[in-house]
């Protein structure tokens, strides 16, 4: 758990002084905003916090050979400034970074490539530098090879290409994240601080806003504020709270099993004392004993810790393998240097642990007493026997926090499994294509799109097919658009989607008023029932019939002509923000706002296997233009599954941690009560020559067994209130005060405890009273 802990968030990143970067972005509540090229402008120009400022944004490119019709690769490309790789530190392979220069001329400018894509592509040749490669069509020059250790922003980068910089593209252009370096003695807070204050200078700095109006709106309405956080944390922060807590149980397990150590230690020499008597007879010192004993103790412990290397190395490379692939720095996960010293460190504690305890308890024996009374050589002080008492009900309190917590997260996605998405994912086939910009305008875009749809709805093994621009549950945040209602209504924020006739009836989705989109008249949109409540105060949809939306800060009037039902489209836990769907077209007003979209996700309805639809899909494609590829293929079921991937991997892993404290708390309390019957038997015996009833017996020792247990839950659950704050955000449709839960983990807990007393308690039910009267 450590090597997965520091590989993620605790690793510095692999860049030039990386405490002093930071992410730059916007915020309005809890809503996280990209942002224009101008407001990066902006604070490049004005701010004093900042050494060097630039930005990005993450998409994807056609990449082939100049002159190769068909497409070689399609890949995730990260569009940046010049500045953004000086920035960062890194030295390219071969090369050199993009200049400002390159900026200005994007369209036919330079591009740079991954260390991956240049072997794998490009049998990593030599002379790579000057070639020409077609990226979206368009030609580019090859002026540098990246690293393979240079991931930045994601680990599936595999090209980089320069932004084109315009400090008057403002508006609606809200795509892009800052990333900058702190100035000497600057904070981020302070950054924050001067970055927010710039904000309403905006519009007097880029006069163009006065007549858009549409940013100048959101900017006064929303009173957003800059957001300025390390680089790591921002990388890092959707899963650092589902890391620390499973780094939490992983400690919990370490320290349940320290616990089970420091029992059998005492144990261990409780059992030794008169061996050590003899010893100290025979003339060994305290310098022979510690001797002997640290050796007994460096090779339990090298073994061990031999062991833990082994299996760590084991679980990194499953976990690369089978981890979930949208993991930050997923690809630097390795066992470094210092993986190995915390676990040298931890071996080394281990080593202090069971050397210390056996000559704590030796030192404070009466060796002399033991060897003359021998027979009474392996009865055991209270306090010794209250010691190890207290080890097992820290051990079960341990094992009921982890318990409680796998228990909760099974149930959330147990919730979440029986959550309906508001369509049906049965027998739905995905697939994206991307139409290079240089080749495709709006129309051709469009009839594009036609024809493709066309053709796959008559392959007779299809039921319907559909395309949309966001696929619901595919990790995409809905686009957030301003919108005037009516004609001189009220303005509001709607999520907007572009989609086509089919998307509806291809996911079974309802329409629960009025009709759906059509190619016959684009002007005509569709809102879902969250949309229709919020507008007009009427989820069956029936007063949004014929009233109008217009987009700002332009755009044509769209009439609403239907009402859809509500899908889980960001995640299963999450219902869908108010909604407008419109069908792509071609505009033929050139200040109308873009109305065809270059990449969209095919959808198609089959009952056939993925075998048969994709290979016939990839050939209607390939017959329309084979430069044009069709990638990231899956099921809407597989989808649907992915998308509580995390959360599927935090539950095993939490099972398994829990597991283990189960079972360690449970020998810990095998060891504690066996060892109790042990130092009993005579009595025991005495009891049963005496004509005591063996039920009695158990039932003596269950008590004294089930006694601790109780203990322990008790201070399980004070420990589990402790915690509850920090686990609400992991949880949906259930407390962490749920009695079911509660109920389920004890009883586990229960159950695990009476069996790890019975076999004691049955065994000194079956001592045979002779033996123990007569022995010594």
């Amino acid at each position: 758990m450590f090597a997965l802990l520091h590989g993620v968030l605790l690793a510095p990143l692999p860049y030039a002084t990386p405490d002093r970067l930071v992410s730059i972005g916007l915020e309005s509540g809890s809503l996280r905003i990209a942002q224009p090229p101008a407001l990066f402008a902006t604070y490049q120009h004005q701010t004093s916090k900042l050494d060097t400022l630039g930005y990005y944004r993450i998409g994807n490119a056609n990449i082939g050979a100049e002159g190769a019709r068909d497409v070689t690769e399609r890949v995730t490309a990260t569009w940046v400034t010049s500045t953004v790789i000086p920035m960062l530190g890194v030295a390219p392979l071969m090369g050199r970074p993009f200049t400002a220069d390159e900026e200005r001329r994007n369209e036919t400018g330079a591009v740079v490539l991954s260390e991956a894509i240049w072997r794998s592509q490009f049998g990593a040749r030599p002379d790579m530098l000057g070639q020409t490669l077609m990226v979206n069509s368009v030609p580019r020059v090859v002026i540098a090879i990246m690293p393979a250790h240079f991931s930045f922003p994601t680990a599936d980068t595999r090209i980089w290409l320069p932004v084109r910089t315009s400090t008057t593209d403002v508006v609606g252009d809200f795509s892009y994240t800052g990333i900058a370096r702190l100035a000497n003695a600057a904070t981020t807070t302070e950054a924050q601080t001067e970055l927010t204050s710039l904000l309403p200078n905006l519009a007097s700095s880029f006069p163009r806003l006065e007549s858009g109006g549409a940013t100048i709106d959101w900017l006064h309405d929303t009173q957003p504020r800059a957001l300025v956080q390390p680089l790591l944390e921002d990388l890092t922060g959707n899963v650092a709270r589902s890391l620390w807590m499973l780094g939490a149980a992983g400690a919990l397990v370490l320290l349940v099993a320290w616990a089970n150590v420091v029992n059998l230690m005492l144990m261990r020499a409780d059992a030794r004392q008169l061996e050590w008597s003899v010893r100290a007879t025979l003339g060994a010192g305290r310098l022979s004993r510690g001797s002997f004993i640290l050796g007994e103790s460096a090779v339990l412990a090298a073994a061990s810790g031999t062991l833990a290397i082994g299996l760590v190395y084991g679980a990194l490379q499953a976990f690369l393998r089978f981890g979930p692939a949208d993991l930050p720095r997923l690809a630097e996960l390795r066992m470094s240097g210092t993986t190995l010293g915390f676990m040298m460190l931890l071996t080394m504690a281990g080593v202090f642990v069971m050397t210390a305890v056996p000559l704590l308890r030796l030192g404070r024996a009466d060796l002399a007493n033991a060897l003359r009374d021998h027979t009474r050589s392996h009865s055991s002080s209270r306090v010794q026997q209250q010691l190890r008492t207290a080890m097992v009900v820290i051990q079960i309190g341990m094992a009921l926090l982890v318990s409680l917590g796998s228990v909760l997260l099974l149930s959330t996605v147990h919730r979440l499994g029986k959550v309906d998405p508001g369509f049906e994912t049965k027998g739905v086939t995905v697939t994206w294509t991307l139409l290079p910009f240089a080749r495709f305008d709006d129309t051709e875009a469009v009839a594009f799109h036609e024809q493709l749809t066309e053709r796959v709805r008559q392959l007779p093994f299809v039921q319907s097919a559909g395309l949309i621009e966001q696929v619901p549950l595919n990790g995409s945040e809905p686009i957030i658009q301003r919108f005037r209602l009516d004609r001189d209504g009220q303005t509001t924020m709607l999520a907007s989607g572009i989609l086509d006739e089919g998307y509806f009836p291809t996911m079974n989705i309802p329409v629960v008023a009025g009709s759906t989109v059509t190619p016959a008249n684009p002007h005509h949109v569709v809102i879902n029932q969250s949309a229709a409540a919020t507008l007009f105060g009427d989820a069956r949809g029936i007063s949004a019939l014929g009233r109008q939306l217009t987009p700002l800060p332009s755009g044509p009037t769209y009439t609403i002509v239907g009402v859809v039902g509500d899908v889980r489209d960001e995640s299963l836990a999450k219902p869908q923000a108010p909604t407008v769907y419109r069908r792509q077209y071609a505009p033929t007003d050139p200040d109308s706002e873009p109305g065809a979209r270059r990449m969209m996700a095919l959808l198609i309805r089959s009952d056939a296997p993925m075998d048969l639809v994709i290979p016939a899909t990839r050939k209607i494609v390939y017959d329309l233009d084979p430069s044009v590829p069709i990638f990231n293929v899956d099921s809407l079921d597989r989808i649907k599954r992915s998308s509580t991937a995390r959360l599927t991997l935090v539950l095993a892993l939490m099972t398994i941690a829990a597991s283990i404290t189960l079972a360690l708390s449970a020998i810990g309390l095998y060891g504690v009560m066996a060892y109790m019957v042990a130092l009993r038997s005579r009595e025991f015996g005495m009891r049963l020559a005496l004509g005591a009833n063996p039920t009695r017996i158990v039932r003596l020792v269950a008590s004294r067994g089930l006694l601790v247990t109780a203990t322990g839950i008790g201070c399980g659950l004070a420990l589990y209130a402790l915690a509850v704050p920090a686990l609400h955000s992991f949880l949906f449709d259930v407390t962490p005060t749920d009695p079911q839960t509660l109920a389920t983990a004890i009883g586990v807990l229960l159950l695990t405890a009476t069996a790890a007393i019975w076999l004691p308690a049955r065994n000194a039910a079956r001592i045979d009273p002779a033996d123990a009267i007569r022995a010594p």
